[in-house]
């Protein structure tokens, strides 16, 4: 019989985990990320300035799927000549 895992799957994260993911600063992800109309949703714990943020990690996966780019390098275009 397999063994069951006692460690539960990462279901959220904290500013600090999200900042590290991402590579930026935490007051950049507080200020312009987080909780914004385009952004990704959060959620508060507690009141008031020091209250605790935390994130749904299939919020974040969502939000970065929503990011996804591809850029075309075109290597088949002509070269112009000079």
């Amino acid at each position: 019989m397999p063994q069951q895992s006692t460690v539960p799957a990462l279901k959220h994260l904290t500013v600090s985990q999200l900042a590290d993911r991402l590579g930026v600063t935490k007051d950049y992800l507080r200020r312009s990320i987080l909780g914004q109309p385009d952004g990704i949703p959060g959620l508060k714990i507690g009141r008031g300035h020091r209250a605790q943020w935390r994130i749904r990690l299939c919020d974040v996966e969502r939000w970065e799927e929503g990011r996804i780019a591809c850029y075309d390098a075109s290597p088949n275009r002509p070269r112009r000549m000079r």
